[in-house]
């Protein structure tokens, strides 16, 4: 599908088209570039005292913290994957696809695309690793289900599952703080009702 430009004046269209070129050229070397920054910021962050080197990043090439993190993730999966390829998303894309949190699922399925000759969006990126975490998700709530079946008596599990179906999230932070407690202690919790 080509740009509609029948409305714009001839000497502006060629100059438009121009432009486009100029971009077009220009928009491979972009995830290459933001590559090599983000090694040389894990270069300079190993030489930083921990703490101080949002501050550098600020300070010294007036960029973010959460952006310099985005350039060193993209450089270290660049480590594991092919560069080429990565060079064909857009940067948005790229830095979603880079997080520490995207499932390797998600990379391969994003770059098997990017192989294939396809296009994918940022938004895209981010639906994808949505729906995986889901299905890790799943698979974890699967997981701790047969554990409390196996362990517990059906009172117990009955107990339980009232709980987390009537408490808020609070509730449920609190009650894992205090298992994280328990284990710390090596101590098992008090043995009494959820009630």
């Amino acid at each position: 599908m080509a740009f509609d430009y029948s409305d714009i004046p001839p000497s502006e269209t060629q100059q438009l088209r121009l432009i486009a070129q100029r971009v077009k050229k220009l928009l491979p070397t972009i995830i290459p570039a933001i590559i090599q920054v983000g090694t040389h910021l894990e270069e300079a962050k190993s030489m930083i005292p921990h703490g101080r080197f949002g501050a550098y990043c600020l300070e010294e090439m007036g960029i973010s913290d959460k952006s310099a993190q985005n350039y060193m993730n993209l450089a270290k999966l660049a480590r594991t994957q092919d560069p080429a390829e990565l060079a064909k998303l857009a940067a948005g894309a790229a830095y979603e696809l880079a997080a520490k949190s995207t499932p390797e699922t998600v990379v391969s399925e994003v770059l098997s695309d990017v192989r294939a000759g396809r296009s994918v969006s940022e938004g895209e990126v981010k639906e994808r690793i949505a729906k995986a975490r889901g299905r890790l998700h799943a698979r974890q709530i699967d997981q701790i289900a047969e554990l409390l079946i196996e362990a517990l008596d059906p009172d117990r599990v009955r107990e339980i599952e009232s709980f987390l179906r009537l408490a808020h999230s609070v509730a449920i932070t609190a009650l894992a703080g205090r298992l994280r407690e328990a284990l710390n202690v090596n101590v098992a919790p008090p043995s009494r009702g959820l009630n």
